[in-house]
């Protein structure tokens, strides 16, 4: 399955996710990091998110429904219409999406997490 392009300036971000990001770096550097930095990093952590989501939900989607995917992505969809294609092809996509938002927080943190969590894919770069 092909990993969506990064995002560019003519395609804006999510701004929950962008804000939770935020937040997330704020929590592990402190009101009084700079802003530069928070932003960079928040946008850094949104991008590795999204290469998370993508390998977390590819094992999850059968041969066809991947070559699908990868048209849409060949074809330049936007990121709803990628969202929508994956909300279709896997029951309770959102729900995991928030499990998988709760272990990307608590490895970024360094927190552990009881077992009945799912693992993030990838620990993010500290």
């Amino acid at each position: 399955m092909t990993n969506p392009p990064p995002n560019q300036a003519s395609e804006p971000k999510d701004q929950n996710v962008l804000s939770f990001m935020i937040q997330l770096v704020q929590e592990k550097h402190g009101d009084d990091a700079d802003a530069q930095f928070i932003n960079t990093e928040a946008n850094r952590l949104y991008d590795q998110f999204g290469d998370n989501l993508v390998s977390y939900f590819e094992p999850m989607l059968t041969e066809q429904q991947k070559k699908d995917f990868d048209n849409l992505v060949g074809a330049g969809s936007n990121q709803e219409q990628l969202l929508n294609f994956l909300i279709q092809a896997i029951p309770d996509l959102e729900a995991k999406i928030m499990q998988i938002l709760v272990s990307f927080r608590a490895n970024y943190l360094g927190i552990q997490l009881p077992n009945s969590q799912p693992a993030a894919p990838q620990q993010p770069a500290q």
